[in-house]
Order: C-alpha cells, then sequence, then structure tokens
C-alpha cells in the first residue's frame, strides 16, 4: 500500500484540482478546489532550486489540466492536446513569480501575494484568441451556487481569488497552527455562504427586482447526430424535425417564444426565398415568436467562410414581410462573436480556414430582440450561440443593453454523454448568476434546460431525445453590478498588486 506522504506533493494537487471540477451530476466535487493547492504550497516553504520547482510547477498543472479536459479529445484528440500545451506555460506565470517573491520576501508574505497574481492570470488567459476557456480555475465552484452568489458583484474572477486565499489561509493554518490564522480560515470560509443566504433565502426579490413578469418559453431539443454522414442527415432532415417539434411545442403549451438550437437550419434562411416563405408561413400559422439559428455565407462563391447567425423571427415581421417589401438586409440579426479555438477560427489569424476548411466570420454587436405574449406585454431577450457562454463580458453586455433573458442556442452533441456536456451546462449557471438572469439553455442534444437569476437549473430535459419543454421564465430588468462592470475586479487586482509591490519595495529600501 503507498503511503499519502509518499506522494509528490505536485501530483496530489494536480489531482485534486483536476477532479474539483464537474464530472458526476450532483456530487459537489469543487469543494476538492478549496485545498487543492495545500499540499503543493506546504512543500515549497523551504528553499528549492529554480529548476525542481519549474519541473515540479509543470508536472502539478499537465496534471491538472489533462485530468479537466479529456473530455475535448472526445471529439478531436489534437483539440485537447493543442488545448492542455499551449495554455500550459501561461499557468506557470502565477507559480512563477509567487518563486521569486517567496525568495525575496519569504513564503508567507508571497502566499499573500499568489490570490492576486492568479486572479490576474485567469483574467489574462481568457484573452487569449486560442484559450479554450474551460479549464479556468472558477468553473470548478459552478455547481456550488450555494457558494457563489457573490459572483453578482465580483464576476468569476472573484472565485479565483476566493480560492486561492482560501488554500493560502489552510496552508497558513497548517504551518502556524495559531488560533488566528484559525479563525481567519473559517472567517474567510463563512463570508459567501452568509452572502448567498442573503441572496437566495433572505432578500431574493431585493436581487432580481420587484414586479418581474413571465413569459412562456419553449425549448425546442432536436436529436441530431453531429458525426453523421450527408446521407443520414438527409434521411432525418433537421429542418422537418424541427418544424414538427415546434408545431407540436404551439398547439400543447401555446408559448410566447420557441427556442431552438444553434444553427438548427440547415440552409441560408435569410437568402433562400423558398425556405424564407415555408418559415414564415408557419410563424404566421403559429403566431408565436422563434428563435432560429442559421449559418450564412456572405460570398456564395466561397464557402469557406461563413456566419454563425440567429434572429427572433416574430408573428408581426411574418405577416407584414411582403406588405412593407421587407429585404433580407433589413432584418435584425444577431451574428456569434466567440467561436472555438481551431475548430471554427483560426486564432490570431481570423482570416485563415481551420483544418476543417472552414473559417467562421466574427460578430461584435451585442443585440437584443423584442417580442410579444398574447396579452400585449412586450419582452427583451438577448441569444448567445454556444461557446460564447464562456465569455462573462460578452453575456454582460447584453443584459446591460436591456435583455431580460438568455437564450441560449447549443451544439453539444460532439461531446457525447461525457462530463463536457455537464461541464458546460454548469457553467452556463455562472453567466445567470452573474447577471441575475433566467438562461433557456436550448442543445441539439443536451443539456437543455431552464436556469433561473440564482443559478437553480429546473425541467432538464433528457439527452439525445426528440422533445420540448415550455417553462415559465422570470423576466428581470435590474442590472447587477457585475452586468454594469464586468472587468472590474481582476483590473483592481492588478492595481493592487502594483501597490503590494511598490510598498515592499519601499520597505526593504528604507
Amino acid at each position: 500500500m503507498i503511503s499519502i506522504s509518499r506522494v509528490p506533493a505536485w501530483l496530489s494537487s494536480g489531482i485534486l484540482l483536476g477532479l474539483s471540477f464537474p464530472f458526476l451530476e450532483g456530487l459537489p466535487s469543487g469543494v476538492l478546489a478549496w485545498f487543492a493547492f495545500v499540499p503543493f504550497l506546504l512543500d515549497h516553504r523551504n528553499e528549492k532550486s529554480l529548476k525542481r520547482f519549474i519541473v515540479e510547477s509543470s508536472l502539478l498543472v499537465l496534471t491538472y489540466l489533462f485530468i479537466d479536459v479529456w473530455w475535448v479529445g472526445y471529439h478531436k484528440v489534437h483539440y485537447m492536446l493543442i488545448g492542455v500545451l499551449d495554455i500550459a506555460p501561461f499557468y506557470l506565470i502565477p507559480l512563477l513569480v509567487f518563486y521569486f517573491l517567496k525568495r525575496k520576501w519569504g513564503w508567507q508574505k508571497a502566499s499573500f501575494a499568489l490570490p492576486f497574481l492568479w486572479t490576474i492570470n485567469d483574467w489574462f488567459i481568457h484573452l487569449l484568441p486560442h484559450s479554450m476557456q474551460v479549464y479556468l480555475l472558477p468553473y470548478s465552484q459552478s455547481n456550488n451556487i450555494w457558494l457563489i452568489q457573490f459572483v453578482d458583484i465580483f464576476g468569476m474572477y472573484g472565485i479565483s481569488f476566493w480560492l486561492i486565499l482560501m488554500n493560502v489561509l489552510i496552508a497558513i493554518a497548517i504551518d502556524k497552527k495559531t488560533k488566528w490564522s484559525y479563525a481567519t480560515m473559517a472567517l474567510w470560509l463563512l463570508a459567501p455562504f452568509v452572502y448567498s443566504f442573503w441572496c437566495m433565502q433572505i432578500n431574493p426579490k431585493g436581487i432580481t427586482g420587484l414586479g418581474n413578469l413571465k413569459s412562456k418559453v419553449s425549448i425546442i431539443q432536436t436529436n441530431q447526430n453531429s458525426y453523421a454522414t450527408p446521407e443520414e442527415r438527409a434521411v432525418r432532415n433537421p429542418f422537418d424535425e424541427m418544424i414538427s417539434l415546434s408545431d407540436s411545442a404551439v398547439r400543447s403549451d401555446q408559448p410566447d417564444l420557441l427556442v431552438l438550437p444553434e444553427a438548427t437550419i440547415p440552409f441560408t434562411l435569410l437568402q433562400d426565398s423558398s425556405v424564407l416563405a415555408y418559415v414564415k408561413e408557419a410563424i404566421f400559422y403559429w403566431q408565436t415568436s422563434v428563435a432560429i439559428g442559421f449559418i450564412e455565407h456572405p460570398d456564395s462563391t466561397n464557402r469557406h467562410f461563413y456566419k454563425n447567425n440567429a434572429l427572433v423571427f416574430t408573428p408581426q415581421l411574418a405577416t407584414y414581410w411582403d406588405t412593407l417589401n421587407i429585404q433580407p438586409e433589413d432584418v435584425k440579426v444577431y451574428q456569434k462573436e466567440h467561436g472555438l479555438p481551431f475548430a471554427e477560427i483560426t486564432p490570431y489569424f481570423n482570416d485563415i480556414p481551420t483544418a476543417r476548411g472552414q473559417a467562421m466570420l466574427k460578430g461584435k454587436e451585442p443585440y437584443t430582440f423584442q417580442y410579444e405574449n398574447f396579452e400585449g406585454n412586450k419582452f427583451q431577450v438577448a441569444l448567445s450561440i454556444c461557446w460564447e457562454q464562456l465569455f462573462p463580458e460578452k453575456i454582460a453586455s447584453l443584459v446591460d443593453n436591456g435583455a431580460q433573458f438568455i437564450a441560449l442556442m447549443n451544439n453539444d452533441a460532439w461531446f457525447g454523454k461525457t462530463q463536457g456536456s455537464l461541464q458546460l451546462q454548469s457553467f452556463t449557471r455562472l453567466r445567470a448568476i452573474e447577471n441575475r438572469r433566467s438562461i433557456v439553455r436550448s442543445s441539439n442534444g443536451g443539456i437543455s434546460c431552464f436556469i433561473d437569476p440564482f443559478g437553480r437549473v429546473y425541467a432538464i430535459l433528457p439527452w439525445y431525445t426528440s422533445t420540448f419543454q415550455t417553462e415559465e421564465v422570470e423576466m428581470v430588468s435590474k442590472k447587477s453590478f457585475f452586468s454594469k462592470h464586468p472587468e472590474w475586479f481582476p483590473k483592481f487586482c492588478g492595481l493592487s498588486l502594483v501597490g503590494l509591490f511598490f510598498f515592499y519595495f519601499i520597505k526593504t529600501r528604507f
């Protein structure tokens, strides 16, 4: 039997970090991240050579990343390898700075600088065009909604800071064994629980605002195989499946809005007159607004470049299209901005197709769409498409632009019934809490569900099943602090770190 004390500290920390990300439904594995760094921190109280520190830090980071994102390899193994190996060096940055600060300031003072370093680094990695985002430390807590309600102020980067400082305080408590260290650790652990209890149990109406209306919204989940051949797709036409499910939802529940998955219509909707006529007729007949995703090729002679678009097609638009002689270029369309690196876009070279032979042209505008219910109440919805759920400032811009809720249109079927789909669904919960907005999540294979402004998931649809679900969705107009200032906290950490460096520089000089 192997003694735990003989397990290298870097391996213990790497495994704990990797397993802290959601991998089994209902299991609060994020708790592991609260103390995952502790073995590594304690092991480096004493001086070690720079070479040894780099080797151990690298092994920690690689262990953590490979355990966390193996599911990307379900789709393409080389995507997983690229995603790990091209980002791993950037995760060494805060650890290396910690090493040099430890030599200059000592272990304890350097440890207190680490939360600032890691928070800034998470933000920096998030901004890199080649970053896949899914390995960012805050996402380890995405299912722990009883802990993370404070992200409506600090955003997900506040979780980075809280987690690293929690690890530091535990390590110091183990090292010092003083009442002060234990008390500080306990208070830091208690603070987010108190705020979450306040938000969810004591003052929920104060958080979301009073008098919010509700809109009846239907999710349409098609069961399309992302790996199907063109012949197989022809047998099971996704367009026919979408029309059939939508018609059933309207007949059964008469919703105010139907939300379809990403790029459900495999045609250039506004450029194909026959498809457009069919859709107009269906929406006019249903008298229900529909959030539709579709692909558009700006240059019909060059199929290497495309736009991943979506719009809310209202009954009013269908009714007056011909009367007002509306042209496709007159219609307000949302264009997907953030795509999966190396699959949808070539990082740093957006005008070069990926290895798949195509490249997505990136949009820029945070559009919101208006639709009405049968009582004449008007609602504002923003559409977001798949990978954009991993960009907190993107969702915040949609809310700041007036969205009362978010309709997220997904294609998660590339990852099968792996932890990948579970993780992506859990990450969506963070966007709901940050902005205090309901999110309606429609995916072509799952996971489709409804999420309330506190991150609570309800009405989950079964995976890989052609079905629909209708629920009442709360409309929220009140903006969270994060929605208005999505990047304030990492910038604050940066300024604080500069101040910390300046303070210790002056202190050591004089």
